[in-house]
């Protein structure tokens, strides 16, 4: 996938890779959705791949719309966790959310993906791509950090199910 560059480019990646998500969990076989995956990694099952996303997606959205109210400048990680130590919290995010139904999981991306595209289509190019626009973006643009969150990590989810869904099609199937 191309990084997008432009506001339109953004919206067009971020829905078309969410696009590509649902379709791709649609199309799981019938009660598939709460098996284990058979492969090692943090997130082990759908439910944990799409409170993975939304979460980030939630972490993204209360970063990004306090600084632009400029309301206070606030961090973009909780307090006690740095970029080095974001594993830590993306497994404490894991955790947290074990009782969720992959349904709740699911509804809960919706909301945060419209949430983001919302913000998206509200946002000037400039705002979106223009380098030290924002102080409180660093050295990255807040399209960089959108795409990341939105169009980048749906890459990685579908990638996830890719391979969950080419495990599930090795296994023989049990009949009785």
């Amino acid at each position: 996938m191309v990084k997008p560059q432009t506001r339109q480019e953004l919206l067009i990646a971020s829905r078309t890779k969410f696009d590509e998500l649902t379709t791709l969990i649609n199309a799981l076989p019938a009660g598939s959705k709460t098996k284990e995956f058979s492969f090692k990694g943090r997130d082990r099952n759908l439910r944990d791949v799409l409170v993975h996303l939304s979460a980030w997606q939630a972490l993204y959205l209360h970063w990004s719309t306090t600084n632009l109210q400029g309301e206070q400048r606030v961090r973009f990680l909780p307090k006690g966790y740095t970029w080095q130590t974001s594993s830590k919290l993306s497994e404490q995010l894991r955790q947290l959310n074990q009782d969720l139904s992959v349904d709740e999981a699911f509804k809960r991306l919706q909301n945060t993906h419209r949430k983001m595209i919302r913000q998206f289509e509200s946002l000037q190019q400039e705002k979106l791509f223009t380098h030290n626009f924002f102080n409180w973006t660093g050295s990255s643009t807040l399209g960089d950090y959108a795409s990341l969150f939105s169009a980048e990590r749906y890459e990685w989810a579908i990638r996830r199910l890719q391979h969950f869904r080419h495990d599930l099609a090795q296994k023989p199937l049990v009949t009785q």
